[in-house]
């Protein structure tokens, strides 16, 4: 299905981003694993190479200006043009409004901000030039529904499904699409913890129709999906992937 397609997935070491990168390398892309965790990184590519998908890692720390052009030029220099860009690393750091700290203001802005830029700017015209691309960001739910516990992540979210948007419409380029996917409560490292108080997880699972907390697989399919030709024609999308949770 994806057979010769490059697959550039940030922060795949562990979640949905790794979920996402082995479905795109199941369907015969070869799958570049980003993150900033060496070792983690390590342990998410062993599975793929055991069962012999095309799967490499990549470690750059995004919050560094200047990662995503060494990631473009590192990927050239072993013959790698990434046609499918898919962002899915973020920084979520829990604080209320009046707690916000400049730090935090500081490196949401540019894992998740500021690096969603970077990265299309290193990655896109490549895309454009081959004739094929797609650009996928993982949202949040908390754009629409959002918690006064992440007042500034929710907001960086939605700046970025706001360029994804925008792209979407102004780019024109033929077979280059440009989607969100967005993301419910579902089972990762980040909400394992807040998720393992049996009162608070309850009272998640009451406010989704289907009454279960997802899991990182359930996105990896959307994805598929949108960088396959059955859905060449999906494009500035916002596909909620939360059991209903937005309603």
């Amino acid at each position: 299905m994806l057979q010769g397609r490059v697959a550039l997935v940030t922060g795949a070491a562990r979640g949905i981003g790794l979920a996402v990168a082995s479905e795109l390398a199941r369907a015969g892309a070869h799958a570049v694993l980003h993150d900033r965790d060496v070792a983690a990184n390590e342990a998410a590519l062993e599975p793929l190479h055991a069962a012999r998908l095309r799967a490499s890692g990549l470690i750059a720390d995004l919050a560094d200006p200047a990662a995503p052009g060494r990631m473009r030029d590192d990927l050239s220099a072993q013959g790698f043009v990434p046609d499918i860009l898919v962002l899915c690393a973020s920084v979520e750091l829990r604080e209320r409004w009046d707690a916000v700290s400049d730090p935090a203001l500081a490196v949401q802005s540019e894992v998740n901000l500021h690096a969603t830029v970077r990265l299309i700017r290193a990655f896109l015209p490549g895309m454009i030039a081959g004739g094929f691309g797609r650009v996928i960001a993982i949202g949040s739910v908390q754009e629409a529904r959002p918690n006064a516990d992440c007042l500034y992540y929710a907001a960086t979210k939605a700046a970025q499904t706001n360029i994804i948007l925008n792209l979407a419409r102004t780019v024109r380029a033929p077979d280059v699409t440009f989607n969100v996917i967005k993301p419910g409560a579902i089972l990762t490292d980040r909400n394992r913890a807040v998720l393992a108080d049996p009162v608070y997880e309850a009272a998640v699972q009451e406010r989704i129709p289907l009454g279960r907390i997802g899991a990182p697989r359930d996105c990896a399919g959307v994805a598929l999906l949108l960088c396959a030709d059955e859905g060449a024609y999906i494009n500035g999308a916002e596909i909620a992937v939360d059991g209903g949770l937005r309603l």
